[in-house]
């Protein structure tokens, strides 16, 4: 699955990635297929973008529709882009092009029909239907072969794509911005030149660590019936604003490059320590521990650019010929 994070400072910007790629194989089970999977690109010398979500993706043009890794997506789209490239425009053109290949509405039709069909193999009604958030996905309301009300949920991974870097708005002064896209899903400006939100921490892939952590709470928290039931009692923007008082109080406009290295790091160590010794919550047992192998960490700086802090290498050894 991944953890992808992006720090914005005042002395630049940092892009953070594991390198385990896992997927599910023909009868479903979870797999590692590799921990050296590459998850942050650079797109000219002041823009980068780090990938989460799906490891394999079916090309429509391909006649011999074998997945490929998401990864050999990223570098095809990079090569059709230019160097005047903003990172708006980057991230609207990068939604474009994995809408294309990922065909999300397709997917989503399919997946409906099929759950559909199999609640109707084993004697259900289905009662009601709602498509997930940004359509991600189907809820199915639905009464089984004894009329026990029962409830069914599929879901679309989506990609989770963060584009940050900054522009040459004026001359000499480069402009920092960040934006997190989903597909399915919106594309958010989650980092802006001049708001009083420009600098902090997001993070995108399995990120129910980096989220206990430094908010405090795991969102997963919210479907509890206690929490349902105080939203009912108190609201739900008494709720919210009750359970953000407990995020970490992190001065991101004094952190250092440095330390928002750091902070990067530890944020993905941490996750695939947790998920080593544990397998899920009991909420939800069972996750895949999709968070491993080395960390890859990228700085873009404000005049110098996208540079490598450290970059897992294939080492090649020299043949010598007689």
């Amino acid at each position: 699955m991944s953890l992808t994070l992006c720090i914005t400072t005042p002395e630049g910007i940092v892009l953070a990635a594991d390198s385990r790629q896992s997927y599910r194989n023909i009868v479903g089970a979870a797999r590692i297929g590799s921990d050296s999977a590459t998850k942050i690109f650079p797109v000219n010398e002041r823009i980068g973008i780090t990938v989460a979500g799906p490891a394999f993706l079916v090309d429509p043009n391909d006649t011999n529709v074998n997945p490929k890794g998401i990864g050999s997506y990223i570098q095809d789209f990079l090569n059709q882009t230019s160097k005047e490239e903003t990172v708006k425009t980057i991230t609207e053109k990068l939604q474009k092009y994995l809408k294309d290949i990922y065909k999300p509405d397709e997917q989503f039709t399919k997946m409906e029909a099929e759950l559909e069909k199999q609640l109707t193999q084993i004697g259900g009604k289905i009662i009601k239907k709602e498509k997930g958030e940004f359509s991600q996905g189907v809820i199915i309301d639905f009464t089984d072969k004894d009329g026990k009300p029962q409830k069914a949920i599929a879901e679309i991974m989506p990609i989770s794509v963060i584009v940050a870097g900054y522009d040459l708005v004026k001359v000499g002064k480069p402009e920092i911005n960040a934006y997190n896209l989903l597909v399915p899903g919106p594309m958010v400006h989650i980092r802006e030149h001049g708001d009083q939100n420009q600098y902090g921490a997001n993070w995108t892939g399995q990120t129910d660590v980096v989220t206990r952590v430094v908010l405090g709470f795991d969102p997963r928290a919210e479907n509890l019936s206690f929490i349902q039931g105080a939203k009912q009692n108190i609201g739900e923007q008494k709720i919210s604003d009750e359970l953000k008082s407990l995020e970490y109080n992190i001065n991101w406009g004094a952190m250092t490059l440095y330390d928002a290295v750091d902070f990067a790091k530890l944020m993905i160590q941490t996750t695939s320590a947790v998920q080593r010794f544990s397998d899920g919550i009991k909420m939800l047992p069972g996750e895949m521990p999709g968070v491993g192998g080395s960390i890859d960490v990228a700085i873009i700086l404000p005049y110098e650019g996208f540079q490598w802090h450290q970059k897992k290498a294939l080492q090649l050894d020299k043949v010598s010929l007689p």
